[in-house]
């Protein structure tokens, strides 16, 4: 299920280390909604693995430091469900933070104007490009030295940990997984702040033949580590 939410800020700015702000505006929206009922399953320790993706689209960025001046107030959001059960509790809960005035630092303020479902086909051909939306953030932990390790498209096991994470999602299928053929040439690493800390990712587009069933998965569920936090959200654009 796929939802566009339309928001507005105060003033146009906004910190370049945005993706906690939304993080806490889920939290808010969701602690809020049938007394937090929902939130300690969806966000407290030990928590479920929540199946979603999203991406923020800012109207004409400009990077300066530690905040982003945008050429206007409106913020669009892009969110993708895998369970109904999920996209329901989160479509409830943002409901009613709608014309809200939501604190996000330096005196300004965020508020949910808009949110509507959207009708996304599935992919019919065993062939798609993929523009990203959201940057896919590619986590790797070493049990050798219990470090973490971040892979971009200019890594050359890249291609090899994305199917490694299909198949964490997809265990049914690594044969069809093994099969895929991906052409990765329009893809560029750069750097983004999350939580602090500056972090490497891949942005531009992609793309992969092979099974549609797993092409499907790609669009609608997104695509290496932390979807849940801002990463990994693709379109189809052919």
């Amino acid at each position: 299920m796929k939802y566009i939410v339309k928001l507005e800020l105060k003033k146009p700015v906004i910190k370049s280390d945005y993706r906690r702000i939304f993080i806490s505006f889920f939290k808010k929206a969701i602690s809020s909604y049938m007394d937090g009922y929902f939130y300690e399953e969806l966000y407290k320790n030990g928590a479920k693995k929540k199946s979603f993706v999203w991406s923020i689209a800012f109207n004409k960025p400009v990077f300066k430091g530690e905040k982003m001046e945008l050429e206007g107030n409106e913020v669009n959001m892009t969110l993708k469900f895998e369970e109904q059960q999920t996209a329901l509790i989160y479509y409830s809960s943002l409901l009613m933070m709608k014309n809200k005035a939501f604190p996000i630092g330096d005196n300004n303020e965020m508020s949910l104007k808009n949110i509507k479902m959207i009708s996304e086909k599935d992919i019919a051909e065993d062939y798609a490009v993929f523009k990203v939306l959201s940057p896919i953030c590619l986590k790797c932990h070493s049990r050798e030295n219990n470090k973490d390790r971040y892979l971009t498209v200019e890594d050359g096991d890249f291609a090899v940990e994305l199917e490694r994470k299909l198949k964490e999602d997809i265990q049914y299928m690594d044969e069809e997984i093994d099969n895929l053929k991906f052409d990765l040439s329009s893809l560029k690493k750069i750097i983004v702040p999350v939580y602090g800390i500056k972090i490497p990712v891949t942005i531009g587009s992609f793309i992969v033949s092979g099974d549609k069933r797993i092409l499907n998965h790609i669009l609608k569920i997104g695509l290496g580590s932390k979807r849940n936090s801002g990463f990994g959200l693709v379109e189809q654009v052919v």
